[in-house]
């Protein structure tokens, strides 16, 4: 790399980047960082992506000068924001350099300020006065050469004058904007209001206002306008300047990071939930476990075959609890990578159900009862459903119901067929779900603040709405405090239905 940079010529005022296929940085020059929208990422071995977000999309530009298909490519009128506060404006280029890329980044601020400074000038003239009707074709090739699209306006905001730049960014003729209202291309109408009750006697002007702009063609872009006013040759006449540059690029690059961190953000969160739960649920059949087995060890020789037997009871109960949220948390991760599949077979729908209503009493005990109502035409009838997932999203709920209604009580359960899709209804009479938490029902983990100290993982619900999910069946909740919950499940019949 070093004997390539040794036989290109590279001026002091310009820095440089060496750059593999995919955008890495294989070499830099020692002050490149002053011109990265995030100089802590130019680093060797990092995606010049994250430190120059322009980059973004330029990757078969560069494939394609690497693989000698394209000489160079340039990409003009960068802007930054230096120390001082004031604007930096850089040209990139793109050339070949072996088997790798090179970009060389130019400070131009100074023949950007110079070309601003002379087109502002010559609008100045131009308007001002008539007798310089000689630098008019002057004026127009700098507005041509601008890479920022520019429209002038009459006091009324219709369009006098475009450039090509503008042409090319809303896909419009010249011919078709001239006269136009310039509401045309801007659509946000209090920017429009500012810019037209902008004074001549002010020395402010609109900098830097991201508006959302439509092409010709219906395609929509983000576009950072300026605005000012300036005087024409008509005293109390003046005329408002707009000068936009397409930021689409830079903004969506900015979503999508933001995505990203928001992304990472949750999946913290959810680490954090999920060490928490699984420390919490797994510490109490633990130590119940452990206290037993001492008391087995240092006791049983004494005790009577009823009271050995009490002890494996709890044992093998807390065994069960954690086997049971081992399987839950095995159950979401295969639905996260797409392994928890539907696989519907014939089943006689009301024995199914008669079985999970008994299982599920039988661990309820007597202070609950689970009333089933199910529609005559269930009867002795087989469908084509999965049953695994309908077995997760019934014992779930029903457990839920039970769960939440600390004080006992009656739970129905209502069965019935309509327009072929089976509708499950479970009503419980407990503590109910407070509204701000009915939106995260069925986030892993999730957990009401009004459980108290009712034991739970928050994931029976995630696994209910997957397994609905796989369905592309519906589930709503209705909920009041103190009242109790409803969950209505409605779910296809033989088979997933067509989109």
């Amino acid at each position: 790399m070093n004997s390539l940079l040794e036989k290109l010529y590279v001026p002091g005022h310009i820095e440089y980047l060496i750059l593999d296929p995919n955008l890495v940085i294989l070499d830099k020059s020692p002050r490149v960082e002053r011109f990265a929208e995030f100089p802590q990422d130019v680093a060797i071995g990092q995606d010049a992506r994250l430190s120059f977000p322009e980059l973004v999309g330029s990757e078969t530009i560069v494939q394609q000068i690497i693989a000698g298909n394209t000489q160079n490519s340039y990409l003009e009128g960068i802007t930054r924001s230096s120390q001082a506060g004031t604007p930096l404006y850089i040209d990139f280029n793109f050339e070949r350099i072996g088997n790798n890329a090179i970009l060389l980044m130019e400070d131009v601020t100074e023949i950007m300020v110079l070309k601003q400074s002379l087109l502002q000038r010559a609008n100045e003239a131009e308007l001002l006065l008539s007798a310089l009707k000689a630098s008019e074709d002057y004026n127009k090739k700098i507005i041509s050469s601008m890479g920022d699209a520019l429209f002038v306006t009459t006091g009324s905001g219709k369009i006098k004058t475009i450039n090509q730049a503008a042409q090319q960014l809303f896909g419009y003729s010249e011919d078709e904007l001239i006269g136009q209202p310039i509401a045309l291309i801007i659509e946000d109408e209090q920017f429009l209001l500012e810019a037209s009750q902008q004074k001549l006697s002010s020395q402010q002007f609109l900098a830097g206002v991201e508006v959302l702009c439509h092409r010709k063609n219906g395609g929509e872009l983000i576009v950072e306008f300026s605005c000012s006013v300036i005087q024409t040759r008509i005293q109390g006449s003046p005329a408002f300047v707009y000068i936009g540059r397409d930021i689409t690029a830079r903004k969506n690059a900015e979503i999508e990071m933001n995505k990203a961190l928001e992304k990472e953000k949750e999946l913290n969160d959810l680490k954090s939930r999920f060490i928490s739960m699984t420390s919490h649920e797994f510490r109490n059949p633990l130590s119940s476990i452990l206290m037993s087995v001492d008391i087995l060890e240092n006791f049983a020789d004494e005790w009577s075959e009823d009271r050995k037997d009490s002890h494996l009871q709890r044992i093998r109960q807390c065994t069960t609890t954690m086997t049971s949220l081992l399987d839950d948390i095995l159950i979401i991760g295969r639905a996260e990578v797409g392994k928890l599949e539907f696989k519907p077979s014939p089943l006689k729908l009301t024995d199914f159900l008669q079985y999970i209503v008994e299982d599920i009493q039988l661990l309820a005990g007597s202070d609950y009862k689970i009333a089933l109502n199910l529609s005559p035409s269930l009867d002795g009838k087989i469908f084509q459903l999965d049953e695994k997932l309908l077995r997760h999203i019934l014992t779930n709920l029903l457990t839920n119901a039970v769960k939440y209604s600390p004080q006992g009580g009656q739970v129905d359960f209502e069965v019935r067929i309509e327009n072929n899709w089976l509708h499950l209804t479970i009503q419980d009479q407990g503590i109910g779900i407070p509204p701000a938490d009915q939106e995260h029902l069925f986030e892993c983990f999730h957990r009401a603040p009004n459980v108290g100290d009712i034991s739970g993982t928050g994931l029976g619900l995630s696994i209910v709405k997957k397994a609905v999910d796989l369905y592309r069946g519906k589930i709503v909740c209705r909920s009041e405090l103190g009242v109790g919950t409803t969950f209505q499940v409605d779910l296809p019949l033989n088979g997933i239905p067509k989109s």
